[in-house]
C-alpha cells in the first residue's frame, strides 16, 4: 500500500532562485540508500542492446540499467516531473527514450542520460499529460520513422508529432462516436457534475469540491459582497441530498460554512451563504461546496452551476441571466473547464465526490490508455471509456472495434492482424483479423474471472510466446503462453533479493512456505527483451521482476529502484537508521553500502505500515530504539491507531507501545485526512524520556480526545497526554528538545493557530512564540539554543523565539522542510526546499556565516527535493532523504 506523492491543500508549487546569486556548484552526491521510488508503472526495453532497460516510478522520477536490471541508477537529468506513468523506445533509433510524467512529455536521444522536457506539452498549453493507473502504454514511436510519435494524454486527446517533438496536430478519433448530449446549466450552457458516492452505512457521508486561491498575493479580497450563492440539481432518483457552502479565510484559515440546503430531483434549487457573518473576508484563502446524504450507498451526479457573489445581502442570479460583473461576479459557471476546482479527497471523510466533470463540450473522465504501430502501418489507440480504435490513414479517419469499453492497453505483433488486448475486469482478448472480431482468452486458474487484466504482450522473437499481467486488489498474477493464446501457465511466487532490497527477510510465498519468497504484488507495466523471448520485466509495486526463463521463475531486481519513501534518519556511532513509508525500520553499519531490515521482517497485519520516526540510544551496551507507525490495517479500521515500537536490545525484539496513546485515529484538522505520529523528540541526556506528536484535533461531542503531545518517562514503553496542548495540532515534522534546557520545549503548527510554539515545562504549558508563517512545517534546535523554523522561508531565534530574523528571501511557494545544524559551527546549517506535487522543483542550501548568504549544493543529487536531512558531525557528511538516501561530504 505505498504512498509517495504528498498532497497538501494549502499550498500550490514554484521554484525560488538561488539566492546569492551564484551559480550551483557541482557537488557530487553518493547514493547510500537501498532504493528510491514508490510503486513502478513503466518500463521499456532497448531495441537493440538487451542489456539496457528503462524504469518509470511515481514519485522518483526514471531509471536506467545497463546490466539487465542487476543495478539500477537514477536516470533524472532534465526530468522535470517524478510522476512518471509510460515510457516507449522503438527500432528506427534505439537510443531514444520518451517518458510521459504528470507534467508533461520529455524526450532523451541518449539512452535515458540527459532529457529535455516537450515545451508544448505543458499544463497550460497542449496538455499532454499522464494519468496513474490510466496511462499504460500512451506512447508509441512509429517503427520505421522515429520523427513520427503518437501520445495520449491524461484528457483522452491524442496528439502526434512528424518532427520529433517539435510540433504536434491533434487526432480528433473521438468524432466517431455521436457526441454525448450537453448538461443542464443554471446560466450560460454548462455545468460541472459532481460523481458521488455515499459509502456505507456509519460514515461520514460528506464529499466536497474545493477551489484554492492560497494565502498572501493570492488571496481573494471578497469585503465587499455580503452573500454567495450557488445552485445545484439532482437526478430522478435522488434520495434527500444536501449542500452547503463553506469559506476558509485568514491566517487561521478559519473554517465558516453556511447552512445544508435539500435539494429537488430535476430542479435547480438555491444554496445560500451570508457573508456579512464571517470573518477575514479580505484574505479567502479556499471555498468548498459540500454534499451530503444519510442514505447509505446511494451513487448519482449532482450539477452544480452559478456560483456567484453578490453586493446585495438579498441578491440572487436568476435562470439564464449573466452576471453583471458588479454587482454580482460569477466565481464559476464551468463554460469550458474546471477553473480551479478538484475534487477533495484530503480524507476518507471527504472522498465521497469521487470525481467532476466539467465544461459542455468534455466527455468526461476517459483517459487514451494505449497506442501501438502495427507493421502494415495501421495505428491503433485503446480509451477507458470508448474502447479501442484503428487508423489506417495514420490518424485522418478511425474505425471503431468491437470491444469492451474498458480498454487498458493494445498489443501488436509481427503478424499485423494478430492483435492482443487488455481491458481490466472484461478480460483478454485476441484478434486474427485486425481487430474486427475479438475471441475472449480464458486464464486456466480459478481465479481468473477476478482478475483485473493490465497487459498482454508477445515476445517479437516468437511470436507465439505471449505475457500477461492482472491483479486482484493488491495481489499480482502472472500467464504465460507458448502456444499463442490457447493454454496457460500461472505464477505468483518471486523470489526476493534481500539484498537489493531488504525489507521483510523473512517473508514466505503464498502456499509456498519457502523462506525469501514473497506473493508477486500488484504490478503494472511488462516489456520482453527484444532479442531473447525468454527475458522480460515487471514494473510493479513492492518488488519490481526479472525472469529469464519464460516465467518459469520470477526473480526480483531491484537494486537501487524499490519502494522506499524515507522518513527520517538517525545516527549511533557506526550505525544509522531509518524508518520509511511502508517499509519499517532498517540499519546500515557501513555508511549505506548495505541496509538490514529490523521491523518488521514479514508481513505483519498489526505492524506493516508507514513507519515516521526513529530515536535512538546507547543503553547499557546496546541500542536502545523507539520508533513511530501507522499500520496500513488503520486506514481502514480505526481500532488499529498509530503506536510506538519500543526495542531495548538493538532491534532483535520489538513490542508495540501504544499505551496512553489514542486507541482510535483522529481525522480532524489533520495534514493528510488522518492522524500520523511524525513527530518524536528524545531528551539530549535522559533516554528514558521522549515526546511523540500527531495531529487530530479532539471531538468533545463524541467524547474522542484526538491527538496531541504525549510524554514518556519511561523510554517510550507507555505513554501520557501533555497536561494542556498549543494552539494548532496540524504537524508534519516539528517536535524538539532544546539541548539547552531539557525541560523546554518546541513544536510547529500548520494552518489553525499556525507557527510555532514553547513549552517550558515539559508540555504543561505553552506559549505561541512565532506567528510569521502559518504553514512552518519543520522546526530545529541547535546546540547552541537558537531555533530554527522552516515554512517558504527560513526564521531563526536566539532567544527563545522573543524576537525572529528572517534569514532567506525566496519567492514562491516551495516550503523549507529539511532542516540540519553543525554542533561544532553554529553559523553553518542546511536546509532543503518542496514542493507537494510531483515536479521536481526544490533544492538543497548552506549557510557558513549564520544565514547571511547561502550556496546551493543540489549538485547533481537525482531527487531534487529531500524532506529529510542530518548532519553526521563524526563522518562530516550531510545525509538527504526523500526517495532514495545520498549523502556528501561537508
Amino acid at each position: 500500500m505505498p504512498r509517495c506523492t504528498l498532497p497538501v491543500s494549502a499550498l500550490l508549487l514554484a521554484c525560488a532562485p538561488l539566492m546569492a546569486g551564484d551559480a550551483p556548484p557541482a557537488e557530487s552526491w553518493q547514493a547510500v540508500g537501498w532504493g528510491g521510488g514508490a510503486y513502478y508503472f513503466a518500463v521499456s526495453w532497448h531495441p537493440t542492446d538487451g542489456n539496457v532497460i528503462y524504469l518509470g516510478s511515481d514519485c522518483a522520477g526514471l531509471y536506467s540499467t545497463a546490466n539487465k536490471a542487476k543495478q539500477w541508477d537514477f536516470a533524472n537529468n532534465g526530468i522535470t516531473d517524478y510522476a512518471v506513468y509510460s515510457t516507449a523506445t522503438g527500432p528506427a533509433a534505439p537510443d531514444m527514450v520518451y517518458a510521459l510524467t504528470d507534467g508533461g512529455l520529455h524526450k532523451s536521444t541518449d539512452r535515458a542520460r540527459s532529457w529535455t522536457f516537450v515545451a508544448d506539452s505543458a499544463k497550460d498549453k497542449l496538455d499532454i499529460r499522464s494519468k496513474r493507473d490510466g496511462s499504460v502504454r500512451a506512447i508509441a514511436i512509429d517503427p520505421k520513422n522515429a520523427d513520427v510519435v503518437y501520445v495520449g494524454s491524461h484528457t483522452g486527446k491524442l496528439w502526434k508529432t512528424s518532427d520529433g517533438a517539435k510540433t504536434w496536430t491533434e487526432l480528433a478519433y473521438r468524432e466517431v462516436f455521436p457526441k454525448p448530449a450537453p448538461p443542464p446549466a443554471y446560466t450560460g450552457a454548462s455545468s460541472v457534475r459532481l460523481n458521488y458516492d455515499a459509502g456505507a452505512a456509519g460514515k461520514d457521508p460528506m464529499g466536497r469540491i474545493s477551489k484554492f486561491y492560497g494565502p498572501g498575493e493570492k488571496a481573494k479580497d471578497w469585503s465587499a459582497f455580503k452573500r454567495m450563492t450557488a445552485r445545484f440539481m439532482l437526478p430522478a432518483d435522488a434520495p434527500a441530498v444536501q449542500m452547503q457552502l463553506v469559506v476558509q479565510s485568514g491566517d487561521s484559515w478559519k473554517w465558516q460554512q453556511g447552512d445544508w440546503i435539500e435539494g429537488k430531483p430535476g430542479a435547480w434549487v438555491e444554496v445560500p451563504l451570508d457573508l456579512s457573518k464571517l470573518s477575514d473576508l479580505n484574505s479567502v484563502r479556499m471555498i468548498h461546496i459540500a454534499v451530503r446524504t444519510f442514505q447509505p450507498g446511494w451513487k448519482g451526479g449532482i450539477q452544480v452551476d452559478a456560483v456567484a457573489l453578490h453586493t446585495d445581502p438579498a441578491g440572487t442570479l436568476e435562470a439564464g441571466a449573466v452576471a453583471d460583473g458588479k454587482s454580482t461576479v460569477l466565481v464559476a459557471d464551468w463554460e469550458k473547464d474546471a477553473d480551479g476546482w478538484t475534487a477533495n479527497s484530503q480524507g476518507d471523510d471527504y472522498r465521497k465526490v469521487t470525481g467532476l466533470r466539467q465544461g459542455a463540450e468534455k466527455t468526461g473522465g476517459d483517459v487514451l490508455s494505449s497506442v501501438a504501430v502495427a507493421g502494415d502501418g495501421a495505428l491503433y489507440v485503446t480509451n477507458t471509456k470508448l474502447g479501442a480504435l484503428r487508423s489506417d490513414d495514420a490518424g485522418t479517419t478511425w474505425v471503431p472495434l468491437a470491444t469492451p469499453k474498458s480498454a487498458m492497453s493494445i498489443s501488436t505483433t509481427p503478424d499485423p492482424k494478430v492483435l492482443w488486448l487488455s481491458a481490466a475486469q472484461a478480460g483478454a482478448l485476441r484478434s486474427t483479423d485486425r481487430g474486427q472480431t475479438w475471441t475472449p482468452v480464458a486464464f486456466s486458474d480459478k481465479q481468473s474471472a477476478k482478475l483485473a487484466v493490465r497487459e498482454v504482450i508477445v515476445a517479437p522473437s516468437r511470436p507465439q510466446r505471449v505475457y500477461a499481467i492482472a491483479t486482484i486488489d493488491w495481489g499480482g498474477h502472472f500467464y504465460a503462453s507458448d502456444d499463442g493464446g490457447t493454454t496457460w501457465t500461472h505464477n505468483t511466487l518471486v523470489h526476493n533479493d534481500t539484498t537489493g532490497n531488504p525489507t521483510n527477510p523473512d517473508e514466505v510465498g503464498a502456499n509456498e512456505w519457502v523462506k525469501g519468497t514473497s506473493g508477486l504484488s500488484s504490478i503494472k507495466n511488462i516489456a520482453v527483451n527484444p532479442q531473447n523471448p525468454d527475458e522480460f520485466f515487471i514494473a510493479g509495486n513492492w518488488r519490481n521482476i526479472f525472469s529469464g526463463d519464460g516465467g518459469k521463475t520470477l526473480e526480483e531486481r531491484s537494486t537501487g529502484a524499490d519502494n522506499t519513501c524515507t522518513t527520517d534518519i538517525q545516527f549511533l556511532g557506526d550505525r544509522t537508521y531509518a524508518t520509511a513509508m511502508d517499509e519499517g525500520l532498517l540499519v546500515t553499519e557501513n555508511g549505506g553500502k548495505q541496509w538490514k531490515q529490523l521491523w518488521p521482517l514479514k508481513y505483519d497485519i498489526n505492524t506493516s505500515g508507514h513507519f515516521w520516526r526513529v530515536r535512538v540510544a546507547k543503553v547499557d551496551g546496546q541500542d536502545r530504539i523507539v520508533t513511530t507507525g501507522s499500520p496500513w490495517k488503520s486506514f481502514g479500521d480505526p481500532k488499529c491507531a498509530n503506536r510506538a515500537y519500543f526495542s531495548a536490545d538493538g532491534g532483535a525484539t520489538f513490542t508495540i507501545s501504544n499505551a496512553g496513546l489514542p486507541d482510535y485515529v483522529p481525522n480532524v484538522n489533520c495534514m493528510w485526512g488522518r492522524s500520523f505520529p511524525r513527530a518524536l523528540a528524545q531528551h539530549p541526556t535522559d533516554p528514558n524520556i521522549l515526546y511523540l506528536g500527531m495531529d487530530g484535533d479532539a471531538e468533545p461531542a463524541k467524547n474522542l480526545p484526538g491527538g496531541g503531545i504525549f510524554r514518556s518517562a519511561d523510554a517510550g514503553r507507555t505513554w501520557t497526554r501533555c497536561a494542556t496542548q498549543p494552539g494548532g495540532l496540524r504537524l508534519y515534522y516539528g517536535l524538539v528538545v532544546d539541548p539547552t534546557n531539557p525541560k523546554r520545549l518546541y513544536y510547529s503548527v500548520c494552518g489553525n493557530g499556525g507557527g510555532a510554539w514553547m513549552s517550558e515545562d515539559e508540555g504543561a504549558t505553552w506559549t505561541h512564540i512565532f506567528k510569521n508563517e502559518p504553514w512552518p512545517f519543520n522546526i530545529e534546535v541547535s546546540k547552541e539554543g537558537a531555533v530554527l523554523v522552516g515554512g517558504n522561508n527560513l526564521w531563526r531565534s536566539t532567544d527563545q523565539g522573543k524576537s525572529w530574523k528572517k534569514l532567506t528571501s525566496f519567492t514562491g511557494d516551495p516550503t523549507i522542510v529539511g532542516i540540519a545544524t553543525d554542533p561544532a559551527d553554529a553559523k553553518r546549517f542546511w536546509i532543503s526546499r518542496t514542493t507537494w506535487d510531483s515536479s521536481s522543483h526544490g533544492g538543497i542550501y548552506r549557510t557558513v556565516d549564520g544565514g547571511a548568504t547561502w550556496q546551493e549544493i543540489t549538485g547533481d543529487i537525482p531527487f531534487r527535493k529531500p524532506q529529510i536531512l542530518r548532519y553526521n558531525a563524526e563522518k562530516r557528511e550531510l545525509w538527504a532523504a526523500g526517495a532514495g538516501i545520498f549523502k556528501l561530504a561537508q
